[in-house]
């Protein structure tokens, strides 16, 4: 068995369903980079740490807060890709938060973070399809992509993807670099409003949904989006 094959599931179980909760949802994909590089070890506040456990902490730090903030639980609609050194697969399909159980990534192989971004933009569009059929209003997709940033596929396809996807105002992009000296230059690449940012701790995984729920309910607030940047 490999690392990750527990994460195995039916891609589209949410699809099947016949109906769903129809409150305004927030399509989020977490885009999680398991590849043999995040087994390095790096500084972090708390002394040193692997980078595969900084992830795993980020990922349980952002659910609890989801399962725990009413709003967020409500209308998130969540989904988790994970890519390692057999490529890119789904970890978790579209599900509430409250429902999805963790399962922690281990490292190995190499960084297939194209596939990994393509897959996620896939996922996204027929989430947006699904909501369409069903009359389901949303909120503009977002994809989180966390990793230290040194991805061994072709990825630079699927870069401008998401890229021409966040110019025409049909995606939002968070990239999270994991470790102390995660490369910028490959993330921001799939990101070009939203240079990639550190979040260490549950403080800034609940600031970072403090804004993006006031964003949600005010388009024209992009304080969100300046915290990001290290504005405010």
């Amino acid at each position: 068995m490999r690392p990750n094959d527990d994460f195995e599931i039916d891609l589209f179980a949410d699809f099947k369903r016949p109906t769903m909760d129809s409150a305004l949802k927030l399509p989020l994909c977490l885009v999680l980079d398991s590849s043999g590089s995040m087994a390095e070890r790096t500084k972090s506040p708390k002394g040193s740490m692997v980078k595969i456990d900084e992830l795993n902490r980020n990922v349980e730090n952002l659910l609890a807060y989801i399962k725990t903030n009413e709003k967020a639980n409500r209308i998130c609609d969540l989904c988790i890709v994970s890519f390692s050194g057999e490529g890119a697969k789904v970890a978790v399909g579209y599900s509430k938060a409250e429902k999805i159980v963790y399962k922690k990534l281990n490292a190995y192989g190499s960084t297939p973070m194209g596939e990994a971004v393509k897959l996620s933009i896939d996922l996204l569009q027929k989430r947006r399809q699904f909501y369409k059929d069903s009359g389901i209003e949303h909120y503009k997709p977002i994809m989180m992509l966390m990793s230290d940033g040194e991805p061994t596929d072709e990825y630079l396809a699927s870069a401008k993807l998401s890229s021409d996807m966040v110019k025409n105002n049909q995606l939002k992009i968070y990239p999270v670099g994991i470790g102390d000296n995660f490369r910028t230059d490959s993330l921001n690449l799939f990101s070009p409003n939203m240079p990639a940012k550190r979040i260490e701790d549950m403080q800034g995984f609940m600031k970072l949904f403090e804004l993006l729920s006031r964003s949600t309910s005010n388009p024209s607030d992009d304080s969100m989006d300046k915290w990001f940047r290290d504005e405010i």
